[in-house]
């Protein structure tokens, strides 16, 4: 099966909100082996609306719609959808009850502007939110499907969940597989390089994508087929995505798009053991990745932001002179920040960094862009020296993955 989703909202196009809708349905659709052929935003104009109507080719069986359900005048997808669908409303009684229900489970009652929510299209099958007001409404159009929901995400989420993605599941005939392994702090270009005879060899029907951040690279290894086949698929992909893994060694650090604070954590949950951070560049953005994870607390004690060489020395223990001598941004001093932090908050591992982020304050020697990161742990000592590029935002979002990826490395030795 094959999807198109239009997004409507003018606050989409002008950057005042960002589409998470389209990324969590092209997700969930993958999942049923619904292929997104592509997504359209567009603004709350009727004549915009009806415009990516038209333009959805023939061969597309599900098109879903978010956006502009809400109870207000400048909420108009479902009057435009009426005239489009020459369709008329229909007051629905069990859905104002509903909103009634919900309500009062607020402490409020509906107002005016609530009851026409429970006016629906007479010709559309009403999908229930059972967490919202708006509900889903759902059209058949020859074999084409026109689905409408609210822009809302958790509400959209759940009438998807609750009432169309068992449909796409029980409706499938085809499979589209996926998997992935992600390396860390090898350029895109030389990746492909060392993959190139790997990728060469790959057979028909399986597909290789590079996806590259700043930092990362994800390959996602694809393969699709009839349904009735998915038992020869899956072993075909997972037979790739091992030599793969092979080929790749340990700089593929994950089968799948999980991110490394979580890996770290489930690496320290297993060892028993415990962190801690001294940061310098990264601002406390190690620190953050860490405990953003759910169940952080079990392992991680505290961290350290170690701006100024003041605190490196009176909360690090880094030795003034090796301050003088080397600078900041230097392996004799980055080492001591890891060792100090490991001592000073009793935990069993450390990672530290110290860098130049830029704009300014780069030399000759040491460039805007040079960090040194070190990892301490139980008969471990590791540090190393990068050059992060020159723009301020990447050089700190790359030192971040680059520090996890090292203390990951350590963690699995």
């Amino acid at each position: 099966m094959r999807a198109e989703i239009i997004t409507i909202g003018t606050e989409i196009l002008l950057g005042q909100t960002v589409d998470s809708n389209s990324a969590w349905l092209g997700q969930r659709l993958n999942e049923c082996g619904v292929q997104v052929e592509r997504i359209t935003s567009i603004s709350d104009q009727p004549e915009a609306i009806k415009a990516a109507l038209d333009a959805v080719p023939a061969g597309i069986d599900w098109i879903l719609v978010t956006g502009g359900l809400g109870p207000t005048k400048d909420d108009l997808t479902k009057k435009v959808l009426c005239e489009y669908f020459h369709d008329e409303l229909v007051f629905h009684p069990e859905v104002y009850a509903h909103i009634e229900t919900l309500f009062a489970s607020m402490g409020r009652v509906p107002n005016a502007l609530n009851r026409p929510q429970a006016e629906l299209p007479a010709s559309a099958e009403v999908i229930p939110n059972a967490v919202g007001t708006a509900q889903g409404m759902l059209w058949t159009r020859g074999r084409q499907r026109i689905l409408s929901m609210p822009g809302v995400p958790y509400e959209m989420k759940r009438i998807m969940e609750d009432g169309i993605l068992p449909r796409m599941r029980a409706e499938r005939n085809e499979v589209l597989l996926h998997r992935y392994l992600v390396v860390q702090g090898i350029p895109e270009s030389d990746l492909a390089l060392r993959m190139q005879n790997w990728e060469s060899a790959l057979e028909v029907p399986l597909t290789l994508a590079y996806l590259p951040s700043p930092g990362l690279v994800k390959l996602r290894i694809s393969i699709a087929g009839p349904a009735a086949q998915e038992d020869a698929l899956l072993a075909k992909i997972t037979a790739s995505a091992e030599s793969l893994k092979q080929l790749l060694g340990e700089d593929a650090y994950a089968e799948e798009l999980k991110p490394l604070e979580e890996l770290i954590g489930e690496l320290l949950v297993a060892r028993g053991e415990t962190l801690s951070t001294a940061e310098s560049c990264t601002g406390g953005g190690i620190a953050a990745r860490i405990t953003s994870v759910a169940g952080s607390s079990a392992y991680f004690q505290g961290g350290i932001v170690a701006y100024a060489n003041g605190i490196k020395q009176a909360q690090l223990s880094v030795n003034p002179a090796d301050l003088l001598v080397h600078g900041a941004v230097s392996e004799p001093v980055v080492k001591q920040m890891a060792v100090g932090v490991r001592k000073h908050l009793k935990t069993d591992w450390a990672i530290a960094t110290s860098g130049i982020a830029g704009p300014s304050g780069g030399s000759e020697a040491k460039p805007v862009g040079t960090v040194w990161i070190a990892v301490s742990g139980p008969g471990y000592s590791w540090s190393h020296r990068f050059q992060m590029g020159k723009d301020r935002g990447r050089v700190i979002e790359k030192s971040i993955l680059a520090g996890l990826n090292a203390l990951r490395q350590g963690l699995s030795r």
